[in-house]
């Protein structure tokens, strides 16, 4: 008699956490930019190590509308969470588009970003190469007038989903973030959110599913390094 076997239960894992997120665009031109990001993660509402990430990339600007870019990310990870997957080291290199247009008063975005990722576990003799793909779509609501200016509020959301590929990943499904925040918009170089994100992430054996809710804080500060020139 042959039994059938059944797949283990999967398990999850609810917790809640705080990002603290870092974004400046830089323009030295009117062609080329550089994106600079930092990210600290911790666990538990703060009192545990989570992830650092740190992230440095070139843009190019082809219109206002439409954007590349590419770089290098460093991604650290500690234990966290009932089910910890342990010490990890990442270095990646990514690619990504950017498409922005309006509705109405809604600034709309799209980000399309492909990842190649080296990750090191502690112990392991060298790392292991995974691929990633990434879609993000992005809402910007004014709460006065028909763009966001300086000094004035507005509303965000977006949702990104992450899907692995390649020889080394067993699961497609990596994880899906859902953003929505209150900003403000300081300067027109300077602006801050304080959001909320519903982060559901995958272990590598599909097992185990982390349900996180997010505490979100994001300060962003963009500087135009371009000479301006009289006339």
């Amino acid at each position: 008699m042959v039994r059938a076997q059944t797949a283990p239960p999967r398990r999850f894992d609810r917790a809640f956490q705080a990002w603290y997120n870092y974004t400046g665009d830089h323009r030295l031109t009117d062609f080329w930019g550089v994106h600079t990001e930092g990210q600290l993660r911790r666990a538990d509402l703060g009192p545990r190590r989570q992830q650092l990430l740190l992230r440095l990339g070139l843009n190019q600007h082809w219109s206002d509308k439409w954007q590349t870019a590419a770089g290098y990310t460093f991604l650290r990870t500690y234990p966290y969470g009932e089910f910890p997957e342990g010490n990890s080291w990442e270095h990646r290199s990514y690619e990504e588009v950017q498409l922005t247009d309006t509705l109405g008063r809604l600034a709309l975005g799209h980000r399309y970003r492909l990842e190649q990722r080296w990750i090191r576990g502690e112990g392991e003799a060298g790392p292991t190469y995974e691929n990633r793909a990434r879609y993000q779509f992005s809402v910007q609501l004014p709460l006065r007038g028909r763009r966001v200016d300086a000094h004035e509020w507005y509303l965000t959301a977006y949702d990104e989903v992450f899907l692995g590929f390649g020889h080394h990943v067993q699961h497609a499904f990596d994880q899906n973030r859902l953003y929505s925040a209150l900003g403000r918009q300081f300067t027109q170089a300077a602006a801050a959110e304080l959001g909320y994100m519903y982060h559901v992430k995958a272990h590598d054996d599909g097992q185990v599913y982390e349900l996180h809710h997010t505490l979100y804080l994001a300060l962003t500060y963009n500087l135009d390094l371009r000479r301006t020139q009289d006339h």
